[in-house]
């Protein structure tokens, strides 16, 4: 049934490497280096982690991305970042508003770039 909606092999691929982005941010806070942790460093990584989340669950969607299936990822995957941040708490590691914020920024850019790429192509 999956393999009506999805390319299982980039479905997996999304689901890799949304485990991968969970892994890194529950690792030790003294583990990462100190270049990685500047505020403006963090904040990209969030972005760009939850971006990439985003476009690999876009690219995984046999059909066009509509409306509701862009509301459902968004939800989805800020769902997977909200339980991100606060599951932190319990390793030591500092949650907070501001990644959260990042991340949603992350997913809303994705979301954004593949509706004006797909309007480009199609127009």
């Amino acid at each position: 049934m999956f393999e009506t909606y999805f390319n299982i092999k980039l479905l997996m691929t999304a689901i890799l490497f949304t485990a991968a982005v969970l892994v890194f941010t529950h690792l030790p806070q003294g583990t990462i280096p100190s270049p990685l942790q500047k505020d403006g460093v963090d904040t990209l990584q969030h972005v760009l982690a939850y971006g990439v989340i985003t476009f690999l669950f876009l690219i995984s969607l046999r059909a066009s991305t509509t409306m509701l299936s862009a509301l459902l990822l968004f939800l989805a995957v800020s769902i997977i970042g909200t339980f991100d941040e606060l599951t932190q708490l319990f390793v030591n590691r500092t949650a907070s508003v501001a990644d959260l914020a990042a991340d949603i920024v992350g997913i809303l850019s994705a979301l954004f770039f593949s509706t004006v790429r797909r309007r480009l192509v199609c127009d």
